[in-house]
């Protein structure tokens, strides 16, 4: 940001972390750099929201914690955008080309290289920027406190408010890959949200956005859903087995997702 010569500000936000707090706050000894912390973790939705309020600037570019830099001209490529009245920009996402050494992260680094690294991933929040007062136009009237689709969400609205998300090649490399229990659990908590957002969202809306809810809701129509679940089961665990190993299936990944979404159904329903 000094390079650019530019006016801007940079605003950190700690949503209830118990780690890296005092070496953050050492970062406000630049006149540009502010730290705020929050005590409880409400989410992303919500943390995006503080920082937008924090923001003094007509446009913010949010970037995830977990991010690195990759790239010297990564915010000058932002200003010159800036400077076209660009109203919504994704820089993307990438990961390192070697596999981990760490086998337990496998799962997590397969996905994103081969699903969050591709032109084709959707809108992804974890690098992107937006005119404040259009951010600020994002609807709250429901919040996803738990990890997942909230980049759904918000891109469902920028389609209904006629935004076109630009995208550009100006990615940061996501540096911080989960274990393969912990990604497991969160993609099960993002299915769970899917179906929070089936409630309030056009499903149709819904399923063009997402490709699984899609196939969720042509098996739920054809009534093939309890089949899918019948002939999933004596594969249930070993599909299970196989996502946790050091040489996990992505096709094994989505089955199992499948059929818990399709349990998640089944139990709203009867509820």
């Amino acid at each position: 940001l000094t390079k650019t010569g530019k006016e801007g500000e940079i605003i950190l936000l700690d949503d209830g972390s118990t780690s890296f707090v005092s070496d953050n706050k050492l970062l406000e000894s630049n006149p540009f750099v502010f730290f705020q912390r929050i005590e409880k973790n409400e989410g992303r939705m919500i943390a995006r929201r503080k920082l937008s309020e924090l923001a003094r600037y007509n446009h913010l570019l949010f970037i995830d914690c977990d991010s690195d830099i990759i790239k010297d001209d990564f915010v000058s490529a932002y200003f010159h955008l800036l400077e076209q009245d660009a109203a919504l920009v994704t820089g993307g996402r990438v990961y390192t080309t070697a596999p981990p050494a760490d086998c337990k992260l496998m799962l997590h680094w397969k996905y994103g290289t081969k699903r969050e690294s591709s032109k084709n991933a959707g809108f992804m929040s974890n690098n992107f920027l937006i005119e404040r007062k259009l951010f600020r136009q994002l609807k709250n009237s429901f919040q996803l406190t738990s990890y997942g689709h909230e980049d759904s969400w918000w891109g469902i609205q920028f389609e209904q408010l006629g935004i076109k998300c630009q995208a550009i090649n100006n990615p940061v490399l996501h540096a911080a890959l989960e274990n393969a229990d912990t990604f497991l659990s969160k993609s099960e908590n993002a299915l769970a949200n899917l179906l929070i957002l089936e409630k309030s969202i056009n499903k149709d809306l819904l399923g063009k956005h997402i490709k699984i809810y899609r196939w969720y809701r042509r098996l739920r129509k054809t009534g093939l859903a309890s089949f899918y679940l019948f002939f999933e089961k004596p594969f249930h665990n070993y599909f299970r087995k196989n996502i946790l190993s050091c040489k996990p299936s992505l096709l094994f990944f989505d089955c199992y997702r499948f059929a818990h979404l399709i349990r998640l159904g089944k139990k709203e329903s009867t509820v």
